[in-house]
């Protein structure tokens, strides 16, 4: 086979690659700026479990400093 042809057949895979390369980064940037439902739904639940850990912290803490006020 001429060398030429194979030159170009190997410069069109490569521009091929560095396409689908580029398509997959910019999905992923799509997917990671714009979650699924789901992934909304598990981000506003641990949201969620983390202020109620707050608050059950906070009052915890509360309680105790009551508590040895009083002894």
């Amino acid at each position: 086979m001429n060398p030429y042809i194979i030159e170009i057949i190997i410069r069109e895979r490569q521009q091929e690659l560095c396409r689908e390369a580029e398509r997959q980064r910019m999905v992923a940037e799509w997917e990671a700026a714009n979650p699924q439902e789901k992934g909304r739904l598990a981000i506003a639940l641990g949201n969620l479990l983390i202020r109620l850990g707050h608050s059950l912290k906070a009052r915890y803490e509360s309680e105790q400093r009551c508590r040895q006020g009083a002894i």
